[in-house]
């Protein structure tokens, strides 16, 4: 699972987690990775899909007034293709921040698919697909925070709580590359 605690140093993605999944029959879906069986499909919780990191913060918290202050985001950040989301999970949303190579252009809302680069995924799996509300930032430390002016019109009022940071990045190939760094961050709540 790629549930972590708040601080230290990882990968954007888990690569080992991928290839297990890879690798995995559907009993190790079952044990490993808790994918339930619906129909002829196995459904995989948020928590075990290799591309999300799951950091859990301790404790629920209201998202209006919830920062994090001072990531690190350590890899090539001015690189065009670069799109890493770093947000707080609330039901079926992502909501903060896109840590972007090139112009930031304000608030973007996408759903999180796997990977670009992942060309054939398992067969037989569903994945859950959150949908990201994020404001564009550019740089190396940046701090996380719910893009409230960007979440009018879908439900998500600033009462909703999280416990969860996730971590998503579009391609596998920046696995070994890009790390994200807590070790110096900050939580501060409202």
């Amino acid at each position: 699972m790629v549930v972590r605690q708040f601080g230290g140093r990882f990968p954007v993605i888990s690569l080992d987690e991928l290839e297990a999944l890879f690798r995995a029959s559907s009993v190790e879906l079952g044990r490993r990775f808790g994918a339930r069986r619906v129909g002829d499909k196995y459904l995989l919780p948020i928590q075990a899909v290799p591309w999300f990191t799951l950091i859990d913060l301790g404790r629920e918290y209201p998202i209006g007034g919830l920062i994090i202050r001072g990531v690190v985001v350590d890899g090539p950040v001015d690189k065009p293709w670069l799109d890493i989301v770093l947000g707080f999970l609330v039901g079926d949303y992502v909501v903060g921040v896109s840590v972007v190579g090139r112009r930031a252009v304000g608030c973007r809302s996408r759903p999180l698919n796997p990977p670009l680069d992942l060309w054939d995924l398992p067969r037989g799996l569903d994945f859950p697909r959150p949908v990201a509300v994020t404001r564009d930032v550019s740089g190396n430390v940046v701090d996380v925070s719910a893009p409230m002016d960007c979440l009018a019109g879908l439900g998500v009022s600033p009462g909703s709580s999280t416990r969860f940071l996730l971590v998503y990045v579009g391609l596998v190939s920046v696995g070994g590359r890009v790390f994200i760094d807590l070790g110096g961050s900050s939580l501060l709540a409202s």
